[in-house]
């Protein structure tokens, strides 16, 4: 360890070649010791033994500026072939979009830049892409968030329209929903599945044997069913009817409402309550048409149809019945329950 304030007075020869060897001392172990220097200079080299640190001195010769450890390979510092780092990496924060302060060789324009206050800014081509605040991250200009097939060759991009007039937040729903839900909005950005509104056509029975016939297991998304009559008959002069029912079974009373019917001579009205009944009760009518029923609120149904059996009459029904409970089933039957079907056939299609 040496050190020298690197003024050679004049002396003796003797003593001149020792203050001279002891400058020359200092300057091959750059001024070591375990404490600085008593005389200091500018860009002055300091090897800090207390420490373990080479340090400089800077340009005012007001303080000391770490360079790096002693003990360690290459002083510890990063070498251009890359390598390990025992602290942070302080880049430049003066960096732009076209001058990044982390950028690469042959691509100045490139890299990564401290845009401003707790912002990090990616550019390329010298442009900015995209930013990270506190907020999130920032994809600019719509530009595309792409995501790659299996092999990377093709990929689904989302970006945004190209005017939005106010931001939007759109937040995801927390789970995967259920087969055939679709996603939907609250109309503040939340978004969640929901059954989809779709059409579903029911396996069509013949209408030639039996006194009823069900359709059940009906989904509880069901809002509109449609029952649709072709050529349906009966052995006998009772009219048909169209039950609703729930989980406690097919309900018999308390609907509202009537059919009307025109013969080729006289016009007639019957009001019903045991179903929603269509015109017509002859036993050689063959009915057509169709029956809608329309969910209006909770358990409440409405319906509405038009029939005519092509020979002796046409006419309407409406009405209207509250179920008990979540509608999951619908039956033909006939008002008396006891005339069979023999010719046609039915089937419902329902949607939400």
């Amino acid at each position: 360890m040496a050190q020298h304030d690197y003024i050679i007075s004049n002396q003796s020869g003797a003593a001149f070649r020792a203050d001279l060897n002891n400058g020359l001392a200092a300057v091959v172990s750059q001024n070591s010791g375990a404490t600085q220097p008593s005389t200091t200079y500018a860009y002055q080299w300091w090897a800090d033994t207390t420490t373990s640190l080479l340090k400089i001195r800077n340009a005012a010769n007001s303080a000391w500026i770490t360079v790096g450890r002693l003990a360690d390979t290459n002083l510890g510092l990063l070498a251009l072939a890359g390598g390990s780092m025992y602290g942070a990496l302080l880049a430049d924060v003066t960096g732009t979009a076209a001058l990044p302060a982390i950028a690469f060789a042959g691509d100045p324009d490139t890299g990564i830049y401290r845009k401003s206050a707790n912002t990090v800014g990616l550019a390329t081509a010298g442009v900015e892409r995209i930013f990270v605040d506190s907020t999130g991250i920032h994809i600019r200009e719509q530009g595309d968030l792409r995501l790659m097939d299996i092999d990377s060759s093709n990929w689904v991009a989302l970006h945004a329209p190209s005017t939005v007039a106010a931001n939007i937040t759109l937040t995801v729903p927390s789970t995967v929903g259920t087969a055939d839900q679709s996603l939907v909005t609250d109309g503040s950005g939340v978004l969640s599945f929901a059954s989809r509104s779709r059409l579903v056509r029911a396996t069509a029975v013949a209408t030639t044997s039996g006194t009823s016939i069900d359709f059940t297991s009906i989904p509880s998304w069901v809002r509109r069913i449609t029952v649709m009559f072709d050529g349906v008959s009966t052995n006998g002069t009772s009219a048909v009817q169209v039950q609703l029912g729930d989980s406690g079974g097919v309900e018999t009373t308390g609907y509202s409402g009537g059919a009307a019917s025109i013969t080729s001579s006289v016009a007639a009205y019957a009001a019903f309550s045991s179903g929603f009944v269509p015109p017509g009760s002859a036993a050689a009518s063959l009915r057509v048409g169709l029956l809608t029923i329309v969910n209006i609120d909770s358990n409440v149904w409405v319906a509405s149809g038009t029939f005519d059996d092509g020979a002796t009459f046409a006419g309407i029904a409406q009405g209207a019945k509250t179920l008990s409970a979540t509608l999951d089933r619908v039956r033909l039957t006939t008002v008396n329950g006891t005339d069979t079907f023999d010719a046609g056939t039915v089937n419902i299609m329902y949607e939400g």
